[in-house]
C-alpha cells in the first residue's frame, strides 16, 4: 500500500482484525477515519472484554490526546448502562500504567458500578462480590474512599439481609476499619449479623477463634474489645486471652488502620482495670503468667493491685511464678513490689516465701529466698511461721553458716520449746538447737543464755524431770552443768530467804569457828584430848536438852563431820603451777570455775563481795 493510501476504500464494512491491523500499522491513517476505527474498537473492547483490543485502544488514547477526549466521553456514556464492563476495561490499563487519567476514570467507574448494584434492591449479592473486589483492589489504585462510601451506602439493606451484614463487617474490619464503629452501632444491622459473627459481636457468647482462624485477626479483635469493655468473663477462655496476648507482644501482625481501641493493648488496657472483677481465676492465673513470663512486670502488679487482684491470685501465686520461667530473684523483687504496693502484707509474703520453699523442698539453691523470710522476720517480729517451717531455716541457715538466718529461727524456736510439755521431746529439740547454733559462738552464746532464763523460770520438779531427759546427752554437757548449777544453788538456799541464809551461814560459821579453835591444833594448845572432863562436863549440862534432842544433836555433828571431810577432800587444789592463793584470788574474782562446795563458797564469796564484774566467768 503506497504512503497516503486509505484502507478500506471499497465501501466494504471493515471486520475488527482488519480494525486492529490499521490501527496498529505504521501507515498513517486519516483522522476521521481513525477516530472512527477508534469508537469500533472500544465498542468492541467494550462488548466482548477481549484484552488485546482494550489494551490497543487504551495505548492510543495514551498517545493521543485528541482521541483520548474523545474516548473518554464514550466510557462516561458507557458508564450509565455498562459501569461494570468499563471498570474492568480500564483496570486493565490501571494494571499496566499508574496514569492518574487511568486512576480516576478506575474510581469514577468503581461509583457508578457500587450505585447500580446498591440501587438494584435485589443484587445484594451483587453489593457483596463489588465491594470484595474493590477490597481486594491493590492500594495503588486509591479505590479506599470508593469502598467506604460502598459500606455505608449498603448500610440500610443489611437490615434485612442477613449475609450483607456480615460480609459488610468483615470488610470493613479488614478494609475500612474507620467505618466498623458506624456499622456496629446500627442496632439492626448488628441484630441482623448472623451465626457466630453475631453471637461474638452483639451477645459475646459465640467462638472468637473460629473468627480468628477463618477471618482474620481484625474482627478477632474487634470481637474481644467489645466484650472486654462489656465485662464479660465468658469470652476470655484461656485460649481466646492467650491468643490476644500474642498480638499483644507482637508474634503476629495486626492492622495498624484498626482504631485504637480495639488493638490488643486496648484489651490488655481493660484487663489491667478491671480484669480481676469479670476474667474466670483460671484466665486470671493464665494472663498473670504471661505477664511475668514476657517480663510485663508492672502489668502484672497492676493486676495485683485491683481491688480483690490479690485476694484472687495469691492462692495461685506459687504456681504462676513458677510457670513464669522467673528466677528466685525475680520472685523475690516482684513479692516485694507487691508488699510495697500495699496489696499484701509482710505476712502473707511470709507465707508465700514458706510455700515456695516448701515447693522447692528447701533445697541449698533456694537459699536466697530462706534469706528473704529471715529479713521479714527480723524487719517484724510479730510474724508467725509454724515451727517446721523454722527447724528446716534452722538447718539450711547452720548449712551455709548464715548467721542471720540461724539467728531468726533460733529466737522463734525457743519460744516453741517453751511450749513444749513433753520433757523427751523438749530434749531432743534442745539438742538439735545446740547442734546448729555450735558453729556460732554468737549463736551459741544467745541460746545458752535463753537456756539459763528458761530454767530459771521452771519448779524444782520440772528440773528434775529435765536433768533425767539429759542425762546421756553429751552434746547438752553444758545445758546440763547450767541445770545442775541452778539446782545446786536451790537447794542450797532450801527456800531460805537470802537474809535467812545469810543468818544460817554465820550461825555455822559461829558454831564452825568455835570448834576449830578449841580442838584444832595450834601453838596455844599442845596438849592431848581428855575425854572424863569433856564428858563431865557435857553431863553437867544434861538438863538443858532432851535425849530426843540430843540424840538428833549427835546424828547432825557426826553427819556434819563427814561433810566437812569431804568438802575438804573435793576442794580444788593448789598444784605446781597455782598455789593456794592464787586458786582462791581466781575463784573468789569468776576466773576458775567451783568445782566443790568449797570452790562454791570462795566464789559465792567473790560474787557477793564485789569481786567479781558483771558478767564475769560466765564464758
Amino acid at each position: 500500500m503506497n504512503e497516503g493510501e486509505q484502507p478500506f476504500t471499497n465501501g466494504v464494512e471493515p471486520d475488527i482484525e482488519s480494525i486492529k491491523a490499521a490501527l496498529s500499522s505504521d501507515n498513517v491513517l486519516d483522522a476521521a477515519l481513525r477516530l472512527d476505527y477508534a469508537r469500533k474498537l472500544l465498542a468492541y473492547a467494550l462488548e466482548t472484554r477481549d484484552a488485546e483490543a482494550g489494551g490497543l485502544v487504551a495505548r492510543l488514547m495514551d498517545a493521543d490526546p485528541a482521541l483520548d477526549s474523545v474516548l473518554d466521553s464514550a466510557l462516561n456514556d458507557a458508564l450509565h448502562d455498562q459501569p461494570d464492563i468499563v471498570y474492568s476495561f480500564v483496570r486493565a490499563r490501571v494494571a499496566e500504567n499508574l496514569n492518574p487519567r487511568w486512576l480516576f476514570r478506575l474510581k469514577v467507574a468503581a461509583v457508578y458500578s457500587m450505585r447500580v448494584a446498591i440501587n438494584d434492591a435485589g443484587s445484594c449479592e451483587t453489593i457483596i462480590n463489588w465491594l470484595t473486589l474493590l477490597a481486594r483492589e491493590p492500594a495503588t489504585y486509591e479505590l479506599t474512599d470508593v469502598l467506604h462510601f460502598g459500606i455505608l451506602a449498603a448500610q440500610e439493606q443489611t437490615h434485612t439481609d442477613p449475609d450483607l451484614a456480615r460480609a459488610l463487617v468483615l470488610l470493613a474490619a479488614k478494609r475500612d476499619p474507620a467505618v466498623i464503629d458506624t456499622l456496629l452501632d446500627d442496632p439492626a444491622l448488628l441484630e441482623a449479623l448472623p451465626n457466630n459473627i453475631g453471637r461474638v459481636l452483639r451477645d459475646f457468647d459465640g467462638d472468637p477463634m473460629v473468627l480468628f482462624q477463618n477471618k482474620g485477626a481484625e474482627i478477632f479483635l474487634i470481637g474481644m474489645a467489645r466484650a472486654a469493655r462489656a465485662g464479660v468473663g465468658a469470652m476470655f477462655i484461656p485460649a481466646n486471652l492467650g491468643k490476644i496476648w500474642d498480638l499483644y507482644i507482637g508474634l503476629q501482625p495486626i492492622n495498624p488502620m484498626l482504631p485504637a481501641h480495639y488493638q490488643p493493648a486496648s484489651i490488655v488496657q481493660v484487663w489491667l482495670e478491671n480484669g480481676a472483677a469479670f476474667l474466670s481465676m483460671e484466665s486470671l492465673e493464665m494472663l498473670a503468667t504471661l505477664a511475668l513470663r514476657s517480663r510485663q512486670d508492672d502489668l502484672f502488679l497492676g493486676l495485683l493491685h485491683q481491688e480483690d487482684g490479690a485476694k484472687a491470685l495469691f492462692l495461685r501465686l506459687i504456681y504462676i511464678l513458677e510457670h513464669s520461667e522467673r528466677t528466685i530473684n525475680d520472685a523475690i523483687d516482684l513479692i516485694g513490689r507487691v508488699v510495697l504496693a500495699g496489696d499484701m502484707s509482710p505476712g502473707q509474703a511470709a507465707i508465700l516465701y514458706i510455700t515456695m520453699l516448701d515447693g522447692l523442698e528447701w533445697r541449698r539453691e533456694a537459699l536466697p529466698l530462706v534469706q528473704q523470710v529471715a529479713r521479714t522476720l527480723n524487719q517484724f517480729p510479730n510474724i508467725e511461721l509454724r515451727p517446721e517451717a523454722l527447724w528446716h531455716m534452722l538447718n539450711l541457715g547452720a548449712e551455709v553458716k548464715d548467721e542471720l538466718i540461724v539467728k531468726v529461727a533460733t529466737k522463734r524456736l525457743v519460744h516453741t520449746l517453751e511450749a513444749t510439755e513433753d520433757d523427751v521431746q523438749f530434749v531432743e529439740n534442745l539438742r538439735r538447737l545446740a547442734a546448729q547454733t555450735a558453729w556460732s559462738e554468737t549463736l551459741r552464746s544467745y541460746a545458752t543464755n535463753w537456756w539459763r532464763g528458761f530454767i530459771r523460770g521452771q519448779p524444782i520438779a520440772r528440773l528434775s524431770r529435765l536433768d533425767k531427759a539429759l542425762d546421756g546427752k553429751r552434746s547438752l554437757e553444758e545445758e546440763r552443768s547450767v541445770l545442775h548449777t541452778l539446782t545446786g544453788l536451790r537447794k542450797m538456799l532450801g527456800g531460805r530467804t537470802l537474809k535467812e541464809f545469810a543468818s544460817d551461814i554465820r550461825a555455822a560459821y559461829t558454831v564452825l569457828e568455835a570448834l576449830g579453835e578449841s580442838f584444832d591444833p595450834s601453838t596455844k594448845r599442845s596438849g592431848q584430848f581428855d575425854a572424863q572432863i569433856m564428858r563431865a562436863e557435857l553431863d553437867a549440862r544434861e538438863d538443858q536438852i532432851s535425849p530426843q534432842e540430843r540424840q538428833i544433836l549427835a546424828n547432825n555433828l557426826k553427819e556434819l563431820a563427814q561433810i566437812i571431810a569431804a568438802m575438804g577432800d573435793n576442794r580444788t587444789r593448789a598444784n605446781l603451777i597455782r598455789r593456794g592463793d592464787d586458786l582462791d584470788r581466781d575463784l573468789m574474782s569468776g576466773e576458775q570455775k567451783p568445782h566443790s562446795a568449797v570452790d562454791a563458797m570462795k566464789w559465792l564469796s567473790g560474787y557477793w563481795g564485789g569481786t567479781q564484774e558483771d558478767g564475769e566467768g560466765d564464758a
